[in-house]
């Protein structure tokens, strides 16, 4: 780790507010302030994979704190069995999104 990125990381960080998000250079990809019980800062990311215009693609992202995470995380989302699954999850919600609504010959009275 570069000392020059460390020392940044100590200036920005004095001036932000637990919780205070800054954005990065790379998109999707946020330095999170977090509280701490000490003087010492307490940084982690969060990860927030942003569509084509921008928009996140959900309200709330990933907090990683240490590499040891980061590592647990990206196994996971290397993992063939992971990605079969989330493929048919994704294809049964596009199924669910085409059907037909029915009707209901069933109405609740107030």
């Amino acid at each position: 780790m570069s000392t020059n990125l460390v020392e940044r990381l100590k200036k920005y960080g004095k001036d932000m507010s637990d919780w205070e998000r800054m954005r990065t250079s790379v998109t999707g990809v946020s330095i999170v302030k977090l509280p701490s019980k000490s003087e010492d800062l307490n940084f982690g990311l969060e990860l927030l994979p942003v569509k084509e215009d921008g928009i996140p693609v959900k309200k709330k992202g990933l907090f990683i704190t240490s590499t040891d995470q980061w590592e647990a995380f990206k196994e996971l989302f290397n993992s063939s069995k992971a990605f079969d699954l989330i493929t048919t999850i994704s294809e049964l919600k596009k199924e669910r999104a085409v059907e037909p609504a029915e009707e209901s010959e069933e109405v609740f009275e107030i």
